[in-house]
Order: structure tokens, then sequence, then C-alpha cells
């Protein structure tokens, strides 16, 4: 399971700390990132895996809004993956 990396975030935008967890997939971490930013009380968690595909970068992964755990944005692909319709 990769590791991902969960920047919860103040209403003014900023980030005092990160927590890292394991998730199955994107999709599974930001729902997980939603958990952490109810539990949090923040407004929105930023999503990043370190580190990822064969350049070796972190990778952006999206932003889930804590009111109604909305995604923002969708996971990015990893560097080289195939596009599936």
């Amino acid at each position: 399971m990769p590791t991902y990396l969960f920047y919860p975030r103040r209403a003014d935008g900023v980030s005092l700390t990160f927590i890292a967890e394991t998730a199955e997939d994107d999709f599974d971490a930001l729902e997980l990132a939603a958990e952490i930013a109810a539990a949090h009380e923040c407004k929105g968690v930023f999503v990043w895996e370190p580190e990822a595909g064969p350049e070796r970068k972190d990778r952006f992964v999206g932003e889930v809004d804590r009111h109604g755990a909305e995604t923002l944005h969708q996971p990015a692909p990893l560097p080289g993956a195939g596009v599936t319709a």
C-alpha cells in the first residue's frame, strides 16, 4: 500500500502539520482525507503521495473540503500510467 501525506489546512489556508497514512489507492486516500478534515476540524485537506512514479517525485493527489467531503481536485495520474476510458 502506498503512503500518503495529508496536510489539514485551516480556513486561512495554513497547514501547521501533516499526517502520514497508508491507503489502498488515491480514492481511499481522499476518503481518509475527508475523515481527517472532520476529526481535526479543518477547512480541508491536501493529499500528496511522496516520491511517486518512476521519476520519484512527490505527486499531488487531490484536495478534500470538509464541508460535504467534496473532492475539489481529482487524483492526478501517476507519470507514465496508461489512460483508461
